[in-house]
């Protein structure tokens, strides 16, 4: 918890003491893709958010991050001013050894400050840039519904993996409420559209308002660019072949 300081303890370490209300906790971290990690800073620059702790242990890389002009920790801890919309974020991976112990923490200090929930943002890895998608929830069968009545649409099938699907697994455990919202992202390709869908996703759940003009001006954008070099390259083919490339980068 956040008391302990020893260097080879896991713990939260708060910044600042401070009456949280009730707060909905929403994570994304460095994984396969970085939908998750997107989304989520694109949150806390939008709700004007500030660090309020972080999480220390031996498992997290010994690293700094400069993000906001400021040296920061790899793992942090934000909050908005009202103090009921907290967000967490790390831009390096965690060992597998210490998964188990980093979610255990985070968790214990959830309900601590009697947080309702956490929401963890991901992607789905794809290797295409999708014209059109959807964010999908992961979640116990009443908070599915609750997502489905929300206008969100239950996965078939996934696995979370990563600090992501460890929070979740200790959810479980501890009898916490944790739920997941996903959508393809692209692995090879800058994909802002997977962000965008995550934000629209979580203003469905949750009811946070969110300014996503930046978020959508980036796609439309992209899919300008994209656009443009399909033609180019369907054009060239054609040249070759005498025919339209029917190939596309989309689906």
């Amino acid at each position: 918890m956040s008391e302990k300081t020893d260097l080879f303890s896991t713990a939260v370490v708060e910044i600042e003491k401070r009456e949280y209300n009730h707060p909905i906790i929403i994570g994304g971290f460095a994984g396969s893709t970085m939908a998750g990690l997107l989304s989520v800073g694109y949150l806390i620059e939008q709700l004007g958010m500030h660090q309020v702790a972080h999480v220390r242990s031996h498992y997290i890389p010994p690293v700094a991050v400069f993000v906001g002009n400021k040296l920061r920790h790899p793992f942090r801890i934000y909050s908005n001013k009202k103090g009921d919309t907290l967000a967490i974020i790390s831009e390096v991976p965690i060992s597998d050894l210490g998964l188990y112990e980093i979610s255990a923490s985070i968790i214990d200090w959830a309900r601590s400050i009697s947080a309702s929930e956490i929401i963890i943002l991901d992607g789905i890895p794809v290797d295409v840039i999708m014209e059109t998608r959807k964010s999908y929830c992961i979640a116990e069968s009443e908070e599915l519904e609750n997502c489905k009545k929300n206008g969100i649409p239950g996965a078939q099938s996934a696995i979370i993996t990563g600090i992501g699907g460890s929070l979740l697994n200790e959810c479980l455990v501890k009898g916490f409420k944790g739920s997941s919202l996903i959508t393809p992202c692209s692995v090879d390709i800058p994909d802002p559209g997977s962000a965008l869908s995550l934000i629209q996703a979580i203003t469905l759940k949750t009811g946070i308002k969110v300014d996503t003009k930046l978020l959508q001006e980036s796609v439309n954008k992209m899919h300008e660019e994209m656009s443009a070099v399909i033609k180019q390259y369907a054009d060239a083919q054609a040249k070759k072949t005498g025919k339209p490339s029917e190939e596309s980068m989309y689906r």
